[in-house]
């Protein structure tokens, strides 16, 4: 069976690249003619769905697929899931606006659980129906799923006056690429492995929620968010494969600068 493990420079150097431009985004538009300028923070809750787990561990001949492995989030356990964003208007099409998003929100894999297993393990040919843990002891990324974001906003305008030039009520859109950092904790084959914050892939998110104003500098908002990406962690003598699947919930607060 063709090994999973492979250094790949080049993605490790894509990883980098693609990070710092994520992080750098924000400053090339920092000369923009700009309206607004406004900060963000938001808690929620956080959903993530099944996926299959790919595990490979080149020095113990394994080399295996869990099947559609449940997780769970703990968004209210320390440390909370919660995040902030800084998002520019264009002084010409308010309408629109661009931001760099932040996000952070942590994963367990529910290993006490049964999975089909495909593949090979210890260098043996597995395929049943097992519990997790008899191979995966914990499959965890607590320390963060770490979501770095730019996205592309559209809102819309209502109950506008003299106050509220932009509309005291704005349902909006968004969508962008994320950069996921992470920090993986795991135990395979019962080797445990905790590294510290490296990159692990590229993903997008969409979003949709509805802001009020408070006063014409503070307002409060609501949003549904939905971010997806193909990861890859390193486990003890291996690395990890997996799709998060993430739908959020949130609540927060926004000032204009």
């Amino acid at each position: 069976m063709r090994s999973f493990y492979r250094p790949d420079h080049r993605r490790h150097s894509l990883h980098s690249w693609g990070g710092a431009l994520i992080l750098g985004l924000p400053v090339l538009f920092a000369d923009v003619a700009l309206a607004e300028t406004t900060g963000s923070f938001y808690l929620g809750h956080s959903h993530t769905g099944d996926s299959d787990i790919r595990v490979t561990q080149p020095g113990t001949g394994s080399d295996a697929t869990f099947r559609n492995v449940s997780w769970r989030s703990e968004s209210f356990k320390n440390p909370v899931y919660y995040g902030f964003r800084i998002t520019h208007f264009l002084e010409e099409r308010p309408e629109w606006g661009i931001g760099f998003d932040y996000t952070h929100d942590k994963v367990y894999a529910k290993t006490g659980r049964l999975a089909l297993v495909e593949g090979t393990w210890n260098g043996v040919p597995v395929n049943e129906i097992a519990p997790i843990d008899r191979r995966v002891q914990s499959f965890g990324i607590s320390h963060g799923v770490n979501l770095l974001g730019v996205n592309l906003y559209r809102r819309w305008m209502y109950r506008t006056d003299s106050t509220y030039s932009r509309g005291r009520w704005q349902p909006y859109i968004g969508a962008g690429l994320t950069y996921y950092l992470l920090h993986p904790e795991n135990v395979v084959n019962g080797q445990n492995n905790e590294e510290g914050y490296k990159g692990g892939g590229f993903g997008y998110q969409m979003l949709a929620g509805l802001h009020y104003g408070l006063t014409p500098a503070l307002g409060v908002f609501v949003e549904a968010k939905y971010n997806s990406g193909k990861v890859a962690v390193g486990t003890a003598g291996g690395r990890a494969e997996t799709e998060l699947n993430c739908s959020q919930l949130l609540a927060g607060a926004s000032v204009l600068f």
